[in-house]
């Protein structure tokens, strides 16, 4: 089998959505401080080493390179990939916890890898669930950033996305309220920006890379 054949691209695909939902689980079980931590970096260094497998892989094979630079996918693959390589070099392992959590917080960047699959840009109602899904998430991810040393009431990745979705959704419960400065500005953005309209505009955009 050929490394151009379509069977081959067809198989990376299917490789590039597991190791996707890969990084984005165990993203997600590290907020809850799991004692086997150890194993999900292990885990994540698999994915980001496949990652690498196909931006090179995509690169060599690209019609024209200027584009490929073009494609904002790339771009977030090489923005998680060195992400991790900060990480394993430990720049900010010592002294700079904050540091490492941004690192970890770019691992969710993956998700944009869910929407240029063509069967979503294919279908828009599909489309439009996933934009928004991946909107709040990334929203959450910020929010146990900036919230979760400071407020007890968001323990964990679940809490911080509670939280987002009735926040955005203006329903507002009251049971959870951002304790720091970061975590209003996160939430009063995220809501300004869904209501705005712009959420449609990056919809567009998206697909648009896609295509």
């Amino acid at each position: 089998m050929r490394l151009k054949d379509k069977k081959f691209k067809k198989i990376i695909e299917v490789l590039s959505l597991i190791f996707t939902f890969e990084i984005i689980a165990s993203f997600i079980l590290s907020t809850y401080n799991p004692p086997y931590q150890d194993l999900l970096i292990k885990l994540d260094y698999i994915s980001i080493i496949f990652f690498t497998f196909e931006i090179i892989y995509n690169f060599y094979y690209s019609e024209s390179r200027v584009e490929f630079f073009k494609d904002v996918y790339n771009i977030v693959d090489a923005i998680v990939i060195i992400a991790f390589l900060l990480y394993s070099l430990e720049i900010f392992y010592s002294k700079a916890l904050f540091g490492l959590r941004v690192i970890n917080l770019i691992r969710i960047l993956v998700m944009l890898r869910i929407i240029k699959l063509k069967r979503v840009g294919e279908n828009p109602a599909l489309m439009n669930f996933l934009t928004i899904f991946i909107f709040c998430f990334i929203s959450s991810c910020l929010v146990w950033v900036a919230e979760s040393e400071a407020n007890p009431s968001i323990n964990n990745f679940f809490d911080a996305f509670y939280f987002t979705v009735i926040s955005v959704a203006t329903v507002g419960y009251g049971d959870i309220t951002p304790k720091t400065d970061a975590g209003k500005f996160i939430i009063v953005f995220s809501v300004l920006f869904f209501i705005s309209g712009l959420i449609t505009s990056l919809q567009k955009a998206l697909r648009g890379e896609i295509k």
